[in-house]
């Protein structure tokens, strides 16, 4: 059975917030950055576990995604680091 796709968004990161959660995330992850195939996007990483890919995506307007698959714990673990680092209630 296949796992599912999931996409956790926050709305309204501002860039020193993206910065802060980047940093981290490399300091814990492999960031591998790719250009941004879309104009409204300002920058654009995966990583790479050994259960699978987890895509970052930073938008313009701060939104922030971050997709991976509901059974990778690495992906799990990122959207709960991401999720301490940011005040829920303004940026979910």
């Amino acid at each position: 059975m296949a796992a599912w796709k999931y996409v956790v968004k926050y709305k309204d990161l501002p860039p020193d917030v993206y910065q802060s959660i980047k940093r981290s995330l490399a300091g814990n992850f492999v960031l591998t950055h790719y250009p941004a195939f879309h104009d409204s996007m300002l920058d654009s990483f995966e990583i790479v576990s050994l259960d699978g890919k987890i895509s970052v995506f930073y938008h313009l307007d701060g939104g922030l995604e971050i997709e991976g698959s509901d059974d990778n714990p690495a992906f799990r673990r990122i959207v709960k680091m991401v999720n301490g680092m940011v005040s829920k209630k303004d940026y979910i």
